[in-house]
């Protein structure tokens, strides 16, 4: 994870930034993920919001392009914030791995999970997932642990299955998330450029209190 200060940022400096970290050369929908509303997503607090990410409420772990295409970075610009509240939390699934005995790890390989959510944002659908994957540039081990989304907006269902009580397994592994040893919480401010890996790391936000203003800019990176 990397955290620059980066004041006065455009739309088009930001793109020309996050193409120079994409792995692919050439068009730009072949180094940034695009949706209707281009590379570049406006995130900020909506009273109308329709979906949980654009609300004043927490947003649960989850990686980015999981009903769609998985990006490598996430690149997120901060145009205003006024201190607490709407943290951005990042959770290191690489290291929970690392910390798990070999009859958990054997779990692991074992959960098949599947999440359905409404596409009244823009992603929806199903779909099914090994807990268990290989980063796909370092080929080491990752865990795909997103939550459950319990939110009148848009919720996000979650199926856990693998083998009897799998899912009281899967619930410890969200509860590790949390943790101190592998928890990045970023109190945000106004100009942060933060860059992620989106195999390497989770991410989810606390609720936004009296943060309401806070808003930023993100680039999903290929």
């Amino acid at each position: 994870m990397r955290i620059l200060k980066c004041k006065n940022f455009s739309d088009d400096e930001l793109i020309d930034f996050a193409r120079g970290l994409s792995s692919f050369n050439g068009d730009i929908r072949e180094q940034l993920l695009h949706w209707d509303f281009g590379a570049v997503m406006t995130m900020k607090f909506d009273p109308a919001a329709t979906n949980y990410l654009f609300s004043d409420e927490a947003v649960p772990f989850h990686w980015d392009g999981a009903f769609y295409r998985e990006p490598r970075f996430l690149l997120f610009y901060c145009l205003e914030s006024e201190g607490g509240g709407g943290e951005t939390l990042f959770a290191d699934t690489e290291k929970i791995w690392e910390s798990l005995s070999v009859d958990d790890r054997a779990r692991c390989e074992k959960i098949q999970l599947t999440y359905r959510t409404k596409k009244l944002a823009h992603y929806g659908g199903e779909i099914k997932v090994p807990l268990l994957q290989s980063h796909p540039v370092t080929k080491r081990p990752i865990l795909r642990i997103a939550e459950k989304v319990e939110t009148a907006l848009n919720p996000v269902e979650l199926t856990v299955a693998g083998f009897p009580g799998c899912e009281e397994f899967f619930h410890g592994l969200v509860q590790m998330l949390y943790r101190e040893e592998y928890l990045t919480e970023h109190c945000w401010e106004s100009g942060d450029l933060v860059i992620i890996d989106n195999f390497k790391y989770l991410h989810g936000r606390r609720a936004l209190g009296n943060n309401r203003h806070r808003s930023f800019k993100r680039i999903q990176i290929l």
